[in-house]
């Protein structure tokens, strides 16, 4: 553990190999965000879907399958022991891409979408009073 709190250990060209249990278990988590991105996308595929709840399903898919896609990547430097792109730090930047998705993403679901229900309700009020169109 004290091997964490080293500069050599997250900045270092070379780093030691990862426990093979630690190494096993960030590939699978990593596949299986890509196969969640590629769920999510498929989600959105079916109609019937409001606005709202497809552009969350955009978000996390997009969130997911990049995410993925760049843990997949750094997994492979890491394996293949590539001096410069297998440095530790790239999962710390890759973790705060991630936490910035989720709050874009918790953001949009708690601030914007009662906002656009709001506007739409004020609008439906206003509008109630307009003549309707003769066909």
């Amino acid at each position: 553990m004290t091997n964490l709190l080293t500069l050599s250990y997250w900045f270092g060209t070379q780093p030691p190999p990862m426990i093979p249990l630690i190494e096993r278990s960030l590939l699978i988590v990593f596949a299986v965000w890509m196969l969640g991105g590629i769920v999510a996308s498929l989600l959105l595929m079916k109609r019937g879907i409001e606005k709202p709840t497809r552009r969350i399903y955009e978000k996390v898919s997009g969130l997911l399958t990049w995410s993925g896609l760049a843990g997949l990547l750094l997994w492979s430097f890491e394996f293949e022991q590539v001096p410069v792109l297998s440095i530790r730090f790239f999962y710390v930047l890759l973790a705060i891409w991630i936490g910035w998705g989720l709050y874009d993403i918790v953001r949009y679901v708690r601030v914007e979408i009662p906002a656009l229900k709001k506007a739409e309700a004020d609008r439906e009020a206003q509008n109630k009073w307009l003549p309707k169109r003769k066909k």
